[in-house]
């Protein structure tokens, strides 16, 4: 009897060793890969928004969904920062703030100053507009005066080229034409210099780049140019396309502006 006691006890006694053996190396193994590896695959999160609309697409956020995705940032203290910051912080080799984001809008369609932009000013959020100045006081589009009121008070008015084409088929000629003369015609408009660029569907290649840097842009964003492109290539900036979807999926918004969407994207592109 005794015997048998003895051999329960030593069972019981292997097996919380083995347990802890387990719960050291699962311990161990969690704090390299959050200590080494995912800081490397961390990304700043650029949000892509283009109609803040009640429109049932993939391309359209409803204003109250937009406002409860603003209101996420703001009481969960996101440092939401503009794209020149961003800009900066590899220019000059500055930290990345903790939970830092981005906010962006492609098209410049006249709901992202009706519907969206007083919660921007309301929550005093930095936000890029990327605008097609060929398309400025079209029915459904950004006229000049709301441009101006709207770069007057905190949104960086950017390019979206002069007439939203595919740059990587463009001549030079159309490359300047397209590239330098949207970034003249918003500087009319505001007053104010024009930074930055957005690639209409995301489409670039070296030579289209090559005309944005000698245009005088100080960047560019892409949508998701994948692994082969650098997370941080300042012209051509990962973004990530937000949805409704977001809001009514647990944690995606949370996951989306993360910092690691965008790997785990890229991750199952590669499975595939």
């Amino acid at each position: 009897m005794e015997c048998h006691k003895s051999q329960v006890t030593s069972h019981k006694y292997r097996r919380k060793i083995k347990i802890f053996i387990f719960l050291s190396i699962f311990l161990v193994f969690s704090f390299f890969i959050y200590t080494f590896y995912l800081p490397s695959k961390y990304v700043v999160p650029i949000l892509m928004y283009h109609n803040i609309d009640y429109k049932n697409d993939m391309l359209s956020v409803t204003p109250e969904n937009f406002n409860a995705q603003l209101m996420f940032l703001k009481k969960r203290n996101y440092n939401v920062i503009s794209l020149n910051e961003l800009v900066n912080i590899f220019v000059y080799n500055k930290k990345i703030p903790a939970k830092a984001v981005v906010i962006t809008f492609d098209d410049g369609k006249e709901n992202n100053f009706t519907n969206a932009y007083r919660f921007i000013k309301a929550y005093r959020l930095p936000a890029t507009m990327f605008v097609i100045p060929g398309h400025c006081g079209w029915e459904g589009y950004l006229t000049k005066q709301e441009l101006k009121e709207m770069s007057q008070n905190g949104i960086d008015i950017a390019s979206h080229t002069l007439n939203d084409v595919w740059l990587p088929d463009c001549s030079d000629l159309q490359l300047v034409e397209e590239i330098y003369g949207s970034k003249k015609a918003l500087e009319e408009i505001t007053g104010k210099k024009v930074d930055f660029i957005s690639y209409p569907l995301g489409g670039f290649n070296y030579k289209v780049k090559l005309a944005v840097m000698k245009s005088g842009y100080r960047g560019g964003c892409a949508v998701s140019p994948g692994r082969a492109t650098a997370n941080y290539d300042i012209y051509a900036f990962k973004r990530i396309k937000v949805t409704n979807k977001d809001n009514r999926v647990p944690l995606s918004f949370w996951f989306k502006t993360s910092g690691y969407y965008m790997w785990f994207k890229e991750m199952k592109i590669k499975k595939r």
